[in-house]
Order: C-alpha cells, then structure tokens, then sequence
C-alpha cells in the first residue's frame, strides 16, 4: 500500500511539473492560466494563433523531456540489474556514444543511409553505431567475468568512439561541424511531431517489453544458478537486455543529443524511495523519477537565463555530476557499489 502512494505522489507531481512547463515554456505573456486549462480540456483555446503556440512551440519539447527521461531511466535500471552495479547506464556503458558515433558518421560522411517508414537518417545512425557499441559490449560480457572490468572497458572504447569522432572533425566543413555542435548541446526542442509519434512508439515497446520481463529481472538480482533454476536462459536474457537498450538508445540520443546522468541516478533514487529491488516497483518508480529529473532540467534550462536556452546537458552535467559523486560516495560507505 505504502509503495502504491509513493507511485501515485509521484504521478502527482509529473501532472503539476507538466503543466508548468506547458505555462512557463515561453515568453508569449498573452497565454494564460485559463488558456493553457482550455487547451487541455477541450483541445482549443479559442484562438488559433495561442492554439498553434501551444501545440507545435510548447507541447512536443514538453513531451520529448517526457519521454527521455522515463526511457533512459529504464534503461539504466536494466543494465544496473545485468551488470549488478549502480554505475551501470547508457552513458556508462558505450551505448550512448556508440549512437553519437553513428549520428557523427552521417553527418560528417555524408551518408545516403536507407530509409524506413520515414524514419530520420541520424536515427538509423544512432541504431547502427549503438548496434556496434552492443556488439564490443556483449563481448566483453562473454569474455570478462568481472562487471566493473566490464565498465572500464566499455569507458575506454567510448573515448575511442570520441577519437573516431574527432577525426571526422578535423576533415569537416564548418557546416557539418556546426549541425554536429548543436547535436552535442542537447535539446528538448529539436524534435518535432514526425519525430515525437517513431520516439512514442519505440518507447511504448520498450517499456512493455522492459516491464515483461520483470521476473526475469529480479531473477538476475541473484547469483546466476539461481536464477538457472528458474528456467531462465541468461545468455538469452543478456542479449534481450542489451539489445532492448540499444535500440531505445539508438532512437533518443540521435534526436535529443546527449542526455547524461539520468539513466544512472533515477533507478537508484527509486529502488530506496522503494525500499526494493523488485522491478514491478522500480520500474515504474524509475520512469516517474527520470521524468521528473527531466522536467526539472527542462524548466531550469529555459528560465534560468531566459529568453537564453541553456542545453540540458550543461544543467545534467553540473548538478547530475554532482548527485553521482553523492550517490557513489553514499554506496560505497554502505558497500552497495554491486548490487
């Protein structure tokens, strides 16, 4: 009972976030209090030009910082339970940049990748160069027995994505370097509805297939015999986790850029706010605590030097550093580094 009004208290307080940010996420004064009611209430309103404000201006960034901050919250969760390690994230593991990676080499190549469905070429970047950051990944799962060794590796490969990277750069126009500039800062607003419906979707079936996947999960909290005598084939299981992963990955970094921290602090706030390690809890606990670390980010982004945008990166990578050192410091005091 007393974790379901945990949920719910957090549920509360993505509403009330939301709609600040619908209200706060401009500098039109005309919009007001009852415009943005009406809007939500009954899809208008009244005028047209606060309707088109609202819907193309306010809403799709309001909805990606949704999105992000729930998806990458769940992915970090699950490499957490696969490597049993805090540290364990998208960003941490190379898949992030193995997808920044692949978004460098269709932009700075030039690349006629194929399209599907009228998906975004950078997507199908990010999809492949996640795709290859999953491959060295899953080897060194295979090969390494120890997970921070694993993590260590992964670290020193991504610096080699980074030097892959800059070589591109250095044969670059300044106009290719400029479009990959803006990519790196990060922003809730570069994605638009086209984009927002392939991020809706792929979201969807990674959070159902995630949440699926719950006993599992808890199975692999355990030693590796145990959870055998589940009937679980971990090998099969290591590479739905990884795989899962890396395609979310390979999905949101291309649109939003760089997104840090998130993915590595929402599943630890929530498996103690939780008190458990349970997934049919820390899931959900994981989504509404990415999405509020995300909210927050996105409202100090945009008014902190308003009507300047600061990336949210730089908000991640000053206060989400911050709360890592804190995180990291409190689970090795409390011997909690391995899960």
């Amino acid at each position: 009972m007393k974790k379901m009004i945990i949920i719910i208290f957090l549920m509360l307080l993505v509403f009330i976030l939301s709609i600040l940010s619908i209200f706060l996420s401009g500098t039109a004064k005309s919009i007001t209090v009852e415009d943005v009611k009406n809007f939500i209430l009954y899809g208008t309103t009244g005028d047209k030009f606060k309707d088109t404000i609202l819907w193309d201006v306010r809403i799709p960034p309001l909805i990606t910082a949704i999105i992000v901050g729930g998806v990458l919250s769940v992915a970090g969760l699950i490499l957490q339970t696969l490597f049993r390690n805090i540290l364990a994230s998208p960003y941490t593991t190379g898949i992030s940049s193995g997808a920044i990676l692949g978004v460098a080499i269709s932009i700075f190549l030039g690349l006629s990748l194929p399209s599907f469905f009228d998906i975004n070429k950078d997507i199908i970047g990010g999809w492949i160069g996640s795709g290859l950051a999953l491959i060295v990944l899953l080897y060194l799962a295979i090969k390494l027995k120890d997970t921070t060794g694993v993590l260590v590796c992964t670290l020193l490969f991504s610096y080699l994505y980074y030097g892959v990277e800059s070589y591109l750069i250095s044969f670059a126009d300044n106009t290719q370097i400029q479009e990959f500039w803006m990519f790196l800062q990060s922003s809730f607003f570069a994605p638009k509805w086209k984009d927002l419906k392939i991020m809706a979707i792929s979201s969807i079936i990674f959070l159902l297939s995630t949440y699926l996947l719950s006993k599992q999960l808890n199975a692999l909290l355990f030693v590796e015999n145990y959870a055998k005598s589940f009937g679980i084939n971990i090998k099969h299981l290591i590479v739905i986790i990884l795989f899962l992963s890396g395609f979310i990955v390979g999905v949101i970094i291309p649109l939003v850029g760089i997104i840090p921290f998130i993915g590595l602090a929402s599943p630890y706030i929530a498996r103690i706010i939780m008190n458990t390690s349970d997934h049919r809890w820390t899931i959900p606990a994981s989504i509404l605590i990415g999405i509020l670390i995300s909210l927050i980010c996105y409202l100090i982004s945009i008014k902190l030097f308003a009507p300047k945008v600061i990336p949210v990166k730089s908000i991640l990578d000053l206060f989400g550093g911050m709360l890592v050192i804190y995180l990291i410091y409190r689970a090795e005091k409390r011997n909690i580094i391995n899960l």
